[in-house]
């Protein structure tokens, strides 16, 4: 099995991909309990469930929609509270915005504590300003 880039990987990795592919598919299975000792992982999470519409770590501009939470996007401009209340509640159509524009479903299944992972995600693609704007924003916003 090959990654992107070329490199190869082991029958091992393999394994570990197919099983932490279950543990996502449960993960965000609507009615699906996961059990508080289940490693999530907010990377793969990502790539599985939000990467086909918001990118990744690189590429996009701040006008993407939907929106491409990179360095080169706006969701660095948002506190916690609000990244954290639109992946639990998704977002609908919006005002002033083509229709054709995908809506997000709500992952309202997801705990406090692997939103919380997605968005630590989501921090390791910004730059060091961003984040401490981001910080200060999180900080007015959401206390």
């Amino acid at each position: 099995m090959s990654r992107p880039g070329g490199h190869r990987i082991g029958a091992h990795h393999t394994i570990l991909l197919r099983r932490l592919a279950v543990v996502v598919a449960l993960t965000f299975t609507p009615g699906c309990t996961v059990t508080a000792d289940t490693d999530f992982d907010a990377g793969a999470s990502y790539a599985a469930n939000c990467m086909s519409c918001h990118g990744g770590a690189a590429g996009g501009t701040i006008s993407d929609l939907p929106p491409v939470h990179n360095a080169n996007g706006h969701t660095w401009h948002h506190g916690d509270c609000v990244i954290a209340e639109i992946i639990r509640d998704g977002s609908g159509p919006r005002p002033g915005l083509p229709t054709d524009v995908p809506t997000m479903p709500a992952f309202d299944q997801l705990t406090d504590d692997q939103v919380d992972a997605l968005i630590d995600h989501l921090r390791d693609w910004w730059t060091p300003e961003q984040r401490q704007a981001q910080r200060q924003t999180t900080a007015r916003a959401c206390s």
